[in-house]
């Protein structure tokens, strides 16, 4: 990232830190006899602490999955010289059999178990195989839509870490009707970073939900931590220079959230 970039990106996290210590110290403040009468048992035998550090923390991963990460994404990518869109609205034209193909084959999806690892190079091909004259237009929204220099054109939807399965057979579709729509695109199922640790495979955590629609070892079409953020900047040290601008930020963040929120 270029200096410009890494400010924008600092000043991001910044505001969304600083509205989020507002709300929980001022707004909404913790009430201890709110956990009292509506868990009587477990406030008393669990101290406060407990509850307190929970709703900051229940807050907080909130805050981050509303559209933080997606913001991130686009700074990044303007940064790195591209046009990019957050909520960007695609208007595609597709035939009605392979609608209807993609219905039936998210919906036959998430109804079994996980027992086969999909292949959605094999499942775009079928797809495109797929001929009727009769067309229906598909709108689907992008978290994140960048498009390069070159014209290249990306489409990323960013879900939390261990997207649900509505979540997840969501981006399917929207994966599906992008790239049977426009096949030189890039469209990604994106996680901000990975459960199971950067570097392992996504599959030594034992949520395993995304693994209906997705092979989640593809990084064709799945992107997870470094992958992503690399990805959107077009650089190898982009999710490690994001990673230092957390820390910095949090150098501030983690002394006032014990202060004016633990006061400790």
């Amino acid at each position: 990232m270029n200096q410009a970039t890494r400010q924008l990106v600092k000043d991001h996290i910044q505001f969304a830190m600083e509205r989020k210590i507002r709300s929980m110290t001022l707004e909404n403040p913790f009430d201890e006899d709110a956990v009292l009468r509506n868990n009587p048992f477990g406030a008393r035998i669990v101290p406060n602490e407990v509850w307190l550090g929970s709703k900051f923390e229940r807050s907080f991963v909130t805050t981050l999955g509303q559209g933080i990460f997606e913001q991130l994404g686009k700074i990044i990518a303007v940064g790195s010289g591209a046009h990019a869109e957050n909520q960007h609205t695609s208007v595609l034209t597709l035939n009605t059999f392979q609608t209807q193909t993609i219905e039936q084959m998210v919906e036959r999806q998430g109804a079994v178990r996980a027992d086969s690892v999909p292949d959605i190079h094999r499942e775009i091909n079928q797809l495109m195989s797929l001929s009727i004259d009769s067309t229906v237009r598909v709108s689907v929204i992008s978290d994140l839509y960048v498009r390069r220099p070159d014209g290249h054109e990306e489409f990323y939807s960013f879900k939390t870490v261990k997207p649900n399965k509505d979540q997840s057979a969501i981006a399917k579709k929207s994966l599906l009707y992008l790239k049977v729509a426009n096949p030189d695109c890039d469209a990604y199922f994106a996680l901000p970073h990975n459960p199971a640790g950067e570097g392992n495979s996504y599959n030594t955590q034992s949520h395993k939900i995304p693994y209906k629609y997705f092979d989640m070892d593809d990084t064709d079409f799945v992107l997870i931590g470094s992958d992503l953020w690399n990805r959107i900047g077009e650089d190898n040290n982009t999710f490690d220079e994001l990673l230092d601008i957390f820390e910095e930020v949090g150098e501030v963040t983690r002394a006032r959230i014990r202060s004016e929120y633990f006061g400790l």
